[in-house]
Formats: C-alpha cells, sequence, structure tokens
C-alpha cells in the first residue's frame, strides 16, 4: 500500500514538473495535467494520465495597434509629429483696397468733375488748379496740332500750283495766259500759306504756354497740398490715373465752351 502511494506521489510530481516545460515550448501553450490512480484488489494497475493546463504567452497572443480595426494606444512619453499643409495659400488683399487705405483725403479726386470746376474746398484748390490747367493745356495741344496740319496742307497746295507752272513753263503749246493764271493762284495760296503758318506759330507758343502748371512737380505740390496721409511713389502713380480720366472730361467741357 505505501508503494502505491509512492509511486501515486512520484507520477504526479513528474507530471507537475513536466507542464511548465510544454507550456514554455510555444507561444501559445495548452496542456492539462492531473493524475488518476485506480487498483483493483486482484493486484492489476491501471494508470492514466490526462493533462491539460492552459497558458496565455504575451509573445502570440494580444491585440496589435496595426489590425484592422483597432486604434493602438499612443504612450504618454511618445514623440507625435504633425504635418502641416504649407502649399494653401492665403489670398491677398487686393491691391486696390489697399491704396484706399493710404489715399485718405485723396480718395475725394474721385469726384465728377462738376466738382473739379466748382469746388471751392481751399484743400482741393491746388488740384483744382492743376486739372483745370492741365485741361487747358490738352485743349491748346490739339489746337496747335489742327493749325499744323492745315498749314502743311496749304504748303503741300502751294507746292502743287509751282509744280504746274513749271510744267507750263516746259511746254511750248502753253499760252502766256495760262502761265499767269497759275501764277495768280500761287501768289494767292502763298498769302494763306503764310497766314496758316502764323496760326500754328502762335498755337504752338500758346500750346507750350499752357504747359505751365502742368508738370510733375506741380503735380506732387497739389497732391501734398490736399493729402492728410503720405504721398508715395504708389499714391502719386493712383493719382495720375484718376486725374488723367479727369483732365479729359473736362477738356471736353472746354472745348464745347469755345467751339461756336
Amino acid at each position: 500500500m505505501t508503494n502505491r502511494k509512492t509511486l501515486f506521489a512520484a507520477l504526479a510530481a513528474l507530471a507537475l514538473l513536466a507542464s511548465p516545460a510544454l507550456a514554455g515550448a510555444g507561444g501559445n501553450g495548452h496542456g492539462n495535467g492531473g493524475g488518476n490512480g485506480g487498483g483493483n484488489g486482484n493486484g492489476n494497475g491501471n494508470a492514466g494520465g490526462n493533462g491539460n493546463g492552459n497558458g496565455n504567452s504575451s509573445a502570440s497572443h494580444g491585440k496589435s495597434a496595426s489590425a484592422p480595426g483597432h486604434v493602438g494606444k499612443v504612450d504618454a512619453g511618445t514623440t507625435t509629429s504633425t504635418t502641416v499643409d504649407t502649399t494653401t495659400e492665403v489670398a491677398s488683399v487686393p491691391k486696390e483696397k489697399n491704396i484706399h487705405a493710404k489715399l485718405g483725403r485723396l480718395n475725394s479726386l474721385q469726384r465728377n468733375i462738376n466738382a473739379y470746376m466748382n469746388s471751392k474746398s481751399k484743400k482741393f484748390a491746388g488740384i483744382q488748379a492743376f486739372v483745370t490747367q492741365s485741361a487747358k493745356a490738352k485743349v491748346a495741344q490739339a489746337a496747335a496740332e489742327t493749325a499744323a496740319t492745315t498749314a502743311a496742307a496749304a504748303q503741300a497746295q502751294l507746292d502743287t500750283l509751282n509744280a504746274q507752272l513749271t510744267a507750263l513753263q516746259a511746254d511750248p503749246t502753253a499760252t502766256p495766259e495760262q502761265i499767269q493764271a497759275v501764277k495768280d493762284q500761287i501768289t494767292a495760296q502763298q498769302a494763306v500759306v503764310d497766314a496758316d503758318n502764323a496760326a500754328a506759330d502762335e498755337a504752338e507758343a500758346a500750346a507750350a504756354t499752357a504747359t505751365v502748371g502742368t508738370d510733375q512737380a506741380s503735380l506732387d505740390a497739389a497732391l501734398t497740398d490736399m493729402a492728410n496721409k503720405p504721398v508715395d511713389d504708389e499714391v502719386t502713380a493712383w493719382a495720375q490715373g484718376v486725374l488723367a480720366d479727369k483732365i479729359d472730361q473736362m477738356a471736353t467741357k472746354i472745348e464745347a465752351q469755345t467751339t461756336p
């Protein structure tokens, strides 16, 4: 009896020793160890062993952060980086809006042409004078160009008559009366040419006089006198663009007043 117990105890101890070894052999180990001993009185001994052991190995089981459907946890000490999209451009403020912020009182340059002609503002007086004089200069220049064109046409006609006279004088069939008639026309045309040339010279002188007060220095002084903010190159360029249109409008009005 004692020997049988001793045998059973040895078998149980052997099973217990074998279980950890089996469990550690793989990442996932399943093993049941147990001993059941049964004996009968006839001296026949049956011994059976069923082992069942459950072990979870962290090497092969566990949820991975990369597995589909799972979001891995980020350790507190892990540094994360964020990519910033630097390709997105912020639309710049329209230049027109920026320039108006710099103009201050000069925004009034956009008023209609009647205000330019009738304004009584002392601050506007310099601009008013510049625009008015520039319009007069424009009208005077147009008149000078017209006078020069007229004088050139008169001279061309005189040249034609002189050519006719030369041809007649070389023509043996030409009569003295024909030659004299052309000479008379030349005399009359010469008077026209002289008058037209004089008119052209006078118009040219008037145009030159009209330009006084229309130069860049005059504009700069007028802008500075009216402005309540610094006048830089950008502001000056803007003002020139606006005033060019006002000058044209005023020149049209002046021409309408002087044309019979």
